[in-house]
């Protein structure tokens, strides 16, 4: 499935959850979208900017290699994500790790 397809449904599942969560890890709520960045709050209360382009990259890394589903956010390290590997990863997992194959 095209990478731009899967960040639309990723996008509107945060969007109609308003919540992003993998257990035992932190949750990240929905503020609003822009043409460019979703913006969601931490729990320590900060918002941080999120761009389409980073969650973009993450949804390709996770297409060439399903393993990395099953790794935590430090694993987009690998891929130039950082900082917002968090967030990223717990939205990555609004969908199915079959979403991600082709």
């Amino acid at each position: 499935m095209d990478s731009k397809v899967l960040l639309g449904k990723i996008l509107q599942r945060f969007n109609d959850k308003k919540n992003s969560q993998v257990d035992g890890y932190n949750s990240f709520g929905y503020l609003k979208e822009t043409n460019q960045a979703v913006f969601l709050t931490r729990e320590n209360g900060d918002d941080t900017r999120i761009p389409f382009e980073k969650i973009l990259k993450a949804i390709e890394a996770y297409k060439n290699n399903i393993e990395l589903y099953d790794l935590g956010p430090n694993a987009l390290r690998d891929f130039e994500i950082t900082h917002v590997n968090s967030p990223i990863w717990s939205l990555l997992h609004l969908l199915s790790k079959k979403d991600y194959e082709n």
